[in-house]
């Protein structure tokens, strides 16, 4: 064998040894896909009644889940508050849905995501997406007429873990003065809320605590004359259906579990807020659906300031403690710093005489750079600013291959507020859509306003495949819509007079337009996003269409 033989047979088995391995890796890589598809989604759902209730209740969500996603399977788990927690914690679960305080919990204990969607309820016959808190006494406790006039008194409660039937009252007497359980006498009654209200009837309690919506359904099961109760510090929110007494908070969330691939929570949100409150599944849930997020921050103020868990470890000496403690100190201390902080501002205030017209001349160069690149009304970029950050990001988006995505916005129904109140009204209510946008969106997306009632959004790195950007954008522009949906209130102040408060409704319609490869001018894709803008006005308005043909 010469060596040229010798080589080209070195050289067929290393080819073969090469194929072989490529082979493994392939079928090890087929065997750790396959192996991740077969795991279940694990979804865990708090109950707070038996768990063979609260499972059949719930087990048609993985139904829906299962129809949307046929290549995955899901399971639903019941689990008590202590069973979810350690789950949670040894990442047993893929999804909890569950009260909003012990998201609160999960969330700071266990780094649990941002919700993805909050649960929408039956509220005597209406559609709820929050709840609150009821205080009550009965009509014949003259004396008991306001907060104030509970300090002291006896209230019964179900305990006090309970976020809608005891940390919400809690929480709103605090803020009147009065600490629980250091300043009234609490009686825990233990669940249901039912013996709270039987325990104040029959006298054994001067007022009790429950959620919303209880007094409303137990005088409906024939259980409770309405008319020997009095709700206390009422309030009424626009367009909730029950008594309360509490500031509103959202309803339970539905969150994953930090370990979970970001696309399919992507699919399990697009499924939720796809569910049909007409169809079987809710009818057996006994629910709405599912809509976009709320805003949960309210909800850890409350057990921040209660020092409930998981904010319950009291720092060693509070501010309140200092001012108890060494309040004649801080009198005098005070007294001091406010003489020499006079002595102070006197020598400011001749310093500044001296250099007030240089500054004058520079809050004046700066209004004129401001005024050249936003809406003075608005105080959001104008077209000018938004076509160079339009133009970045079609160059960003061509770089890095990835999609962003336009929407162009417009007002339904605000032509009528300026006919019947004028324009300095109508401008009330764009400002206050304005705000409205700014909470939908990132601080990396920009929102602008081109003039009138029309705004334009521009959403940039989204993902890196059209029908997941397009997802991406969906729920922005839902939010959006749904934010701008709520009803405005507006107050006209006339001279001296105290003001008049307008409510008014109105919608949007939303043109999307998604782009990433795009080599035309930035007026192109704005053109493109308000063609799409009127197609949505033309279906009916208060819609969302896509520039590809999507509503």
């Amino acid at each position: 064998m010469n060596k040229y033989e010798a080589n080209s047979q070195q050289e067929t088995r290393r080819d073969s040894v090469v194929r072989l391995a490529l082979l493994v890796l392939m079928a090890f890589i087929v065997f750790i896909a396959s192996a991740q598809a077969a795991q279940p989604v694990r979804i865990g759902v708090l109950a707070f009644r038996p768990k063979p209730n609260t499972l059949a209740q719930w087990q048609p969500l993985a139904g829906v889940f299962k129809q949307a996603m046929p290549g995955r399977e899901f399971v639903i788990d019941a689990l008590t508050l202590a069973e979810m927690e350690k789950a949670v914690a040894e990442r047993q679960l893929d999804f909890v849905l569950t009260n909003p305080g012990h998201y609160v919990l999960l969330n700071k204990r266990f780094g649990l995501t941002s919700p993805i969607a909050t649960l929408v309820v039956d509220e005597s016959g209406h559609l709820a997406r929050a709840f609150g808190g009821v205080i009550f006494t009965r009509v014949d406790m003259a004396k008991i007429d306001s907060l104030a006039s509970l300090r002291g008194k006896k209230i019964a409660v179900v305990g006090t873990d309970s976020l809608g039937a005891y940390q919400m009252q809690a929480y709103e007497l605090k803020r009147e003065g009065i600490r629980l359980p250091q300043e009234a006498k609490l009686m825990v009654t233990g669940q249901p809320q039912d013996k709270v209200v039987e325990a104040v009837l029959d006298g054994r309690a001067d007022a009790g605590f429950v959620r919303t919506g209880i007094l409303e359904a137990l005088a409906r099961e024939g259980k409770l004359d309405a008319g020997k109760l009095k709700v206390l510090n009422s309030q009424n929110p626009p367009g909730f259906p029950v008594q309360v007494s509490t500031r509103l908070y959202p309803e339970w969330p539905f969150a994953a579990l930090p370990h979970v691939d970001e696309h399919l929570a992507q699919h399990v949100a697009a499924s939720l807020f796809l569910l049909d409150d007409h169809s079987a599944a809710a009818k057996v849930m006994k629910i709405h659906g599912f809509v976009i997020p709320g805003d949960y921050s309210s909800v850890a103020d409350v057990l921040r300031e209660l020092r409930a868990p998981p904010f319950e470890e009291t720092p060693l000496f509070t501010l309140e403690d200092v001012v108890i403690q060494y309040r004649g100190q801080i009198l005098a201390a005070l007294f001091a710093g406010g003489l020499v902080m006079f002595l102070m501002l006197r020598l400011m205030w001749t310093k500044r005489k001296l250099n007030e017209e240089h500054r004058l001349v520079l809050r004046q160069q700066q209004q004129m750079q401001h005024m050249a690149f936003y809406d003075m009304l608005t105080m959001l970029p104008n077209r000018r600013l938004l076509h160079d950050r339009l133009a970045q990001t079609v160059a960003a988006s061509r770089r890095n291959k990835r999609y962003s995505a336009l929407m162009f916005l417009d007002l339904d129904n605000f032509k009528p507020l300026n006919d019947v109140h004028g324009h300095e009204v109508g401008d009330l209510l764009l400002v206050e859509a304005a705000r409205r946008l700014k909470s939908c969106v990132r601080e990396v997306d920009t929102v602008a306003r081109l003039g009138g009632d029309e705004f334009v959004v521009l959403l940039s790195e989204l993902g890196a495949r059209e029908d997941e950007s397009v997802v991406q954008a969906r729920i922005v522009a839902e939010k959006i819509r749904a934010a701008l949906s709520n009803a405005y209130r507006l107050t006209i102040v006339h001279d001296e007079s105290p003001g008049t408060l307008v409510e008014h409704h109105c919608s949007a319609s939303i043109g999307v337009t998604l782009f990433m490869d795009h080599d035309g001018r930035p007026e192109e894709i704005i053109k493109k996003a308000d063609a799409a803008m009127y197609q949505a006005k033309d279906m009916g308005r208060n819609r969302i269409h896509f520039s590809n043909g999507t509503g």
